[in-house]
């Protein structure tokens, strides 16, 4: 089964959390513009995501960060190449946390100000 939709109408972080609690392996690829993204859950973990030339966490916090786009959403069945271990929750708290201290558009700013 595959699921089709628009952030506009199902956040990121709603859906990602969705699939995580029910312990899911799904593929979600998405776009926003010209931007793609995509993050691989295996058995509820979150173990892969790409997102405009990021990867791992900073790719997730970055589509996390959206409020438009198209995403699909593909069920896997053999573990895919893992570059990450992390749980939704944690993943989520620090995208809101990094949402909250550097504004929504701080994404298309520079990264690398949140280190700073």
């Amino acid at each position: 089964m595959y699921v089709h939709g628009s952030f506009s109408l199902l956040s990121p972080p709603t859906l990602l959390q969705a699939f995580c609690q029910e312990q899911r392996s799904v593929y979600l690829a998405a776009r926003r513009g010209q931007i793609t993204a995509a993050i691989w859950i295996w058995e509820g973990l979150i173990v892969a995501a790409t997102c405009d030339g990021l990867e791992g966490d900073e790719a997730v916090y970055r589509i996390a960060s959206w409020d438009s786009g198209l995403f699909t959403v593909a069920p896997i069945y053999t573990s895919p190449t893992a570059t990450m271990a992390a749980t939704c929750e944690e993943l989520l708290l620090e995208a809101a946390r990094r949402r909250d201290e550097f504004g929504l558009d701080s994404y298309t700013i520079s990264i690398d100000a949140m280190s700073a």
